[in-house]
């Protein structure tokens, strides 16, 4: 027996297949919208972390950038300084006293170093000078051609560092910048002052991204300033912190590395860093293990649940199942039996009311045969009878015509024409020619009852002819014209009925010079056309029956709209859609 033979042929089946598909979708789902969830969500926190490590370090170097730039301030302003950038000759033991008073204070100054324009030298380290002048060397002229700035210089000068101390000139940064005039401006020289780097060391490894990740410093050529002892440093190259990206994945010794790197205002140098994402990912993957592990388990817990849930729906259904089998040979004294008034109780109770039902109807049948005997004989007399009354005003509209009395030949065929017509052999939709036959035979009669009061026009397109239309639509629109306008008013009144198309509409128009309607007899019967269910609205107009014939057969599209004016008449136009016959 295939899958699909017990698709078909078993509701247990599919209820266990739909249970099971349902509940494996959701978990599936569930699971990998979670994992992609946290998966982002771990990213996101080691970037985030990743981001905020490194704009501490940002910040803390900063602090002593800013502190570096702020004591060249303060030294440019001592007078001793000034005398000397004048080209005083000065107290050269007063000037080395400003420079130890500064380095005491603050343990991060390896050496200090002024210039003036005419090249005169003091330092605070310095015990020798070489031959060449130092308003000549590029360090300089960098500060003289941009005296604003700040300029740092990741490969220092050296000439501060004695070898009597425990670091190199390797292991320091230099801060350069020009001393100017306040007055006139013009430059004076350059101070010059070199910090220890392992300031720089001490900051950036007192962070940590996470067990392999790193954290590093380039000057603006993208050189290294400093870095931890990592192999992975020299594989980085410098053109990948060119891009505005701040999020670079690169393949570094067959490890897949995220590189991020945030830059110092105004100077160029970055910080870098650097973290494996396998760090990150080896979290997902055992987090992926354990999500499949919990839906295998979750899988069998719902197949048994779905299994136990099936049988309870599916054990009163085949017993209901095998009651109706019983039914169908004929077996009617069945009852279903079941304690739960649930969707399958009450399906037993409609069952139990149907078998009882089967019971009452076959002794029913003979009766019912019997009355349908009855109804047809009805309906055969129902058809015998309007031939009879067609018949019998022949036989007047004869007896007239051999007595000479065409008056009455006339009134005769009008009124045969009126009843063939209305029955029409029980068809709802006539031709518009039919109609009007129908409308103008009444109009016939009714010029005989009020003989010089009455006079009528009709007029209509031969296109229209052959139209279907909904019958007896024009015979209420003229008996309400008579004996609510043209009757009531002084003198002879005239009807004109009108039928022309309008786009694929046909327009039929029933229009009188009768006394016509009030503003709020018309309001009334505006009221009535639009559906309202006052019947006060309703009574005593021919017009609204026509009206919701019209709307009930062709649409909301369709009906009778009226205009009229008290002392002048009514104009109805009724709108069909246009359909050949």
């Amino acid at each position: 027996m295939n899958v699909k033979h017990l698709y078909r042929n078993s509701i247990r089946f599919k209820l266990l297949l739909y249970f099971v598909l349902i509940i494996l979708i959701s978990i599936v789902t569930l699971s990998a919208v979670g994992s992609t969830m946290y998966q982002r969500s771990i990213e996101e926190s080691t970037n985030e972390h990743t981001s905020q490590m490194m704009g501490q370090v940002k910040n803390n170097i900063s602090f002593y950038f800013t502190e570096m730039e702020n004591i060249i301030e303060y030294i440019a302003q001592d007078r001793e300084v000034r005398s000397f950038y004048a080209g005083q000759t000065g107290d050269e033991w007063a000037l080395r006293e400003v420079m130890r008073r500064y380095e005491e204070r603050h343990g991060e100054i390896a050496g200090i170093l002024l210039v003036n324009r005419a090249g005169g030298w003091i330092s605070n380290r310095l015990g020798t000078i070489s031959r060449d002048r130092l308003t000549s060397e590029a360090w300089y002229r960098e500060a003289a051609e941009r005296p604003d700035e700040l300029h740092m210089i990741s490969k220092p000068i050296g000439r501060n560092i004695k070898a009597d101390h425990n670091y190199s000139a390797d292991q320091v940064l230099s801060f350069v910048k020009a001393i100017k005039d306040p007055l006139t401006g013009n430059m004076l020289g350059v101070v010059l002052i070199d910090m220890k780097l392992n300031i720089i060391q001490q900051t950036i490894e007192s962070v940590s991204l996470g067990k392999s990740g790193f954290i590093y410093m380039t000057d603006r050529q993208g050189g290294i300033v400093y870095s931890s002892v990592n192999p992975v440093v020299y594989r980085i190259k410098a053109e990948w912190m060119v891009s505005a990206s701040n999020d670079l994945i690169k393949t570094i010794n067959g490890r897949s590395y995220q590189i991020m790197h945030t830059p110092f205002q105004n100077i160029g140098w970055k910080i870098v860093g650097v973290f494996p994402l396998d760090e990150s990912r080896s979290v997902i993957t055992r987090l992926q293990f354990y999500t499949v592990l919990v839906v295998l388990v979750t899988l069998v817990l719902a197949f048994a649940a779905s299994w136990f849930f099936t049988n309870s729906i599916i054990s009163p259904v085949r017993k209901l199942r095998s009651l109706m089998r019983k039914v169908e040979e004929g077996e009617l004294n069945l009852r279903f039996r079941s304690r739960s008034n649930d969707e399958i109780g009450q399906l037993g109770h409609s069952f139990n009311k149907m078998v009882q039902e089967i019971e009452r109807l076959i002794h029913m049948v003979y009766t019912e045969q019997k009355e349908k005997r009855e109804a047809e004989l009805k309906i055969l007399q129902a058809q015998i009878k309007p031939h009879f009354l067609y018949n019998t005003l022949d036989t007047i509209q004869w007896m007239a015509q051999d007595r000479k009395a065409d008056d009455i030949v006339e009134i005769i065929g009008a009124l045969t024409n009126l009843f063939r017509i209305g029955l029409s052999k029980g068809h709802e939709i006539i031709r518009l020619s039919e109609e009007l036959k129908h409308v103008e035979s009444y109009l016939i009669i009714q010029m005989a009852r009020y003989e010089g009061k009455l006079n009528y026009e009709i007029r209509v397109a031969e296109e229209l002819e052959g139209c279907s239309v909904l019958k007896l639509i024009l015979q209420p629109l003229v008996e309400n014209a008579i004996y609510h306008g043209i009757k009531t008013k002084r003198g002879s009144g005239r009807i004109r009925i009108e039928a022309v198309k309008e786009q694929h509409k046909i327009r039929l128009r029933v229009e009188d010079d009768g006394l016509g309607m009030k503003p709020e007899q018309i309001e009334y019967v505006r009221m009535g056309l639009q559906g309202s269910e006052n019947p006060e609205f309703k009574s005593g107009y021919g017009l609204f029956n026509v009206h919701e014939r019209i709307r009930l057969t062709y649409g909301s599209s369709y009906g009778v709209q009226v205009e009229s004016e008290y002392g002048k008449g009514t104009c109805i136009d009724v709108y069909l859609p246009f359909v050949k016959a």
